[in-house]
């Protein structure tokens, strides 16, 4: 008998029995199995802020972790079969592998996943230390961006290309009220994106969330473009998960032209060490990898669902892959890879001439994977095709 009740307790703790079951999800994979699917669905059980909660999945009684966050229920589902799956969600904590966390630091905001630093956000203006001209003043970006083993794969204010920032978005050749203005490069005194306010900082479930507001500025007219940004750095162990969404509002009274060109929008700056014009830093030539088979040589100008971009960085190789999001204007975006210095960019303007008139906006939204090495191959292909195809996920009747 003493046994039997033994029993009964291992089972109810590992396969989460102490409660019943709130409501059951029902999860479909229709093309192929899933190495790993962040799911984001609305809350319509009612779900409670200050209580935790867990799904079972019933097939095997494995217990995955679920964060409810602004009426969403989040969670990440490994290793799936094609065909549908069952999970009860149930009252009962069952802890995160990792956890998500921010900081407020010097001069910005610092996410961590289990106390390690991921990236920082740039709320402060700032300059680089070896050059005074105001007009390279800058905030409002991310750097430094850390890899899972600790390397810094991001560079700011690099040599050579001073007004480049890690990870940032400007248009570059842009017409407006008759005249060229340049948000990009900063020295041709036009334009320049600024930092304004820090709408929202959420963490604590395991997710951190850092709302931001920016300002892409006419330096002769004022503010032309209002930018909303969303960085959110999910509770995932062996890699580093973020996404970035963004929202630009024409808040002028005239429309902005953003022209054809051949780079301009999301943009990614490697290390310094990847820099050849940096003679104190350079050590290797940075790798790019794209979903549609490019490389170095033969990537720029081309459409890429996700791109890898990779090297050593104190002598251990790392990197990261972003994916650009099926819903994104013209997809998939061109991207601008530079034959030389270690940046690309997600480039829709290669396709032509767009315009956000007054009063109208411009979102994007990219998904950020940060790796040792060059990734694993099977787990981007997941992702991208989570992000291509997301699962099926339903509330059973």
């Amino acid at each position: 008998m003493k046994s039997f009740f033994l029993y009964c307790i291992v089972l109810l703790f590992a396969v989460g029995c102490s409660s019943k079951p709130l409501a059951t999800l029902e999860v479909k994979v229709e093309d192929e199995n899933r190495k790993f699917s962040l799911v984001h669905i609305q809350d319509e059980v009612g779900l409670q802020d200050n209580q935790d909660y867990h799904l079972v999945e019933i097939s095997n009684g494995k217990m995955i972790p679920l964060v409810r966050q602004d009426n969403e229920m989040i969670f990440v589902l490994t290793e799936l079969e094609k065909g549908m799956h069952y999970f009860e969600i149930r009252e009962g904590k069952k802890e995160l592998e990792a956890k998500a966390s921010i900081e407020k630091g010097n001069g910005g905001y610092q996410f961590k996943v289990n106390g390690d630093p991921v990236l920082f956000y740039q709320e402060e203006t700032v300059l680089p230390a070896d050059v005074s001209n105001d007009y390279y003043q800058r905030s409002g970006f991310i750097h430094p961006l850390h890899s899972p083993g600790g390397q810094v794969l991001t560079d700011d204010f690099p040599k050579g290309h001073t007004h480049q920032h890690a990870i940032f978005n400007a248009w570059v050749n842009t017409l407006y009220k008759g005249e060229k203005v340049d948000f990009w490069n900063q020295q041709q005194e036009t334009g320049t994106v600024a930092h304004v306010d820090i709408l929202e900082v959420k963490d604590g479930n395991g997710i951190a969330t850092l709302g931001s507001k920016l300002s892409h500025i006419s330096l002769k007219h004022g503010e032309v473009l209002a930018e909303n940004w969303e960085i959110t750095v999910y509770p995932v162990k062996e890699n580093y998960l973020f996404d970035l969404k963004f929202k630009q509002e024409n808040t002028s009274d005239d429309t902005l032209h953003i022209l054809e060109y051949h780079y301009g929008g999301m943009a990614f700056r490697g290390s310094k060490e990847w820099n050849d014009a940096d003679t104190t830093h350079f050590s290797n030539t940075w790798k790019v990898n794209t979903s549609e088979g490019h490389d170095n040589e033969s990537a720029n100008h081309t459409p890429a669902r996700w791109v890898t971009a990779y090297g050593e960085v104190q002598g251990v190789e790392a990197g990261l892959t972003v994916f650009s999001s099926p819903e994104n204007f013209r997809p998939p975006q061109k991207i601008r890879v530079h034959p030389t210095m270690p940046y690309w960019v997600y480039a829709p303007m290669v396709d032509g001439e767009f315009n956000i008139p007054p009063g109208q906006t411009y979102e994007g939204h990219y998904r950020y994977l940060v790796h040792q090495g060059a990734g694993d191959e099977s787990l981007i292909h997941s992702i991208s095709n989570d992000l291509e195809n997301p699962l099926e996920v339903r509330f059973k009747k």
